[in-house]
């Protein structure tokens, strides 16, 4: 058989079975394209955004000047007080609550709603703790307390100040006299609202006057009234024969009230005593008692 025929042979057998081949071809597309369709995961597009944390209160605080003395109803020291300042802000939201706490029980004694601002506190005497110091010279006592400042926000985020210590002192015990010195008014309310109607007895004292410079020289009760009287009201004035007028006090030196109580009370009586020659008992002396510089009473003694 010649080439040409063998050839027109081979094509009449291979066409028909070209159609299956490309069938096939063409369904595993279809299908791998189907399967792709069905089985691809569609990429998420969805986001999340977290929570800014929110910003507690900003606080500042100062303490104006030192503690001073409040009194109560009897007149005495109960109390101090001293002037507070304070600023405060929340960034991200407001302040609900806010204040000082003077005893720190964890509660506000003394709330404000200022961003700013200025308020007297008290702080009762009798919460405060107690401190001695002693040195060469003297014993000195003190009256502690801290307090402090805070604020809540919106969220209830609190910002606290710093604990602050507040300190008074309150006396001094001088240890080579015996001095006690008291910086609280330990007076209850007067008796009279006239200081001339207090009465006082002057009469000499049983010790012999002399040149000496240690003698005893009179004796003062004071006779009426019942609350007592602070030393710092009473001034006494000695003019012996032997020296001028002469103030006499507690904590004087050349002349000195000699007593054994915080306050002259109703029914006291106190000596004075010279620590230089005042008076040789030649001649009389003059004595005056003033109350806040008042004159109230007056007696010429014959002292011996």
């Amino acid at each position: 058989m010649r080439n040409d025929q063998i050839f027109v042979l081979l094509l009449v057998v291979l066409l028909p079975m070209s159609g299956c081949f490309d069938g096939g071809t063409a369904g595993v597309g279809e299908a791998e394209g189907a399967q792709d369709s069905d089985s691809e995961d569609t990429p998420s597009t969805s986001t999340s955004t977290a929570a800014a944390p929110n910003l507690p209160p900003v606080i500042s605080v100062e303490i104006m000047g030192s503690l001073a003395n409040v009194e109560g109803s009897d007149c005495t020291t109960t109390a101090f007080e001293i002037e507070v300042r304070h600023a405060m802000t929340d960034w991200d939201g407001s302040i609900l609550n806010a204040g000082w706490d003077v005893n720190l029980d964890g509660v506000i004694d003394y709330p404000t709603n200022s961003s700013e601002g200025y308020m007297m506190i008290e702080i009762p005497m009798n919460t405060m703790v107690s401190r001695n110091v002693i040195s060469t010279y003297y014993e000195t006592e003190y009256r502690e307390q801290s307090i402090v400042f805070g604020a809540q926000d919106d969220d209830g985020a609190w910002t606290s100040s710093e604990l602050i210590k507040l300190s008074k002192n309150i006396g001094r015990f001088t240890i080579s006299n015996g001095v006690e010195t008291s910086y609280l008014d330990l007076e209850p309310c007067n008796d009279f609202s006239d200081v001339t109607d207090y009465n006082f007895s002057i009469v000499d004292h049983a010790d012999i006057a002399s040149t000496g410079n240690a003698d005893y020289l009179v004796e003062i009760t004071r006779t009426n009234g019942q609350a007592g009287l602070d030393w710092s009201r009473i001034r006494i004035v000695f003019d012996g024969d032997n020296e001028g007028d002469e103030v006499c006090s507690v904590t004087g030196y050349r002349c000195k009230i000699v007593e054994n109580t915080s306050l002259w009370e109703a029914g006291a009586t106190i000596t004075l005593q010279e620590a230089h020659n005042l008076h040789n008992g030649q001649q009389n002396a003059q004595v005056e008692v003033y109350i806040d510089n008042i004159l109230v009473e007056s007696l010429t003694l014959d002292l011996q």
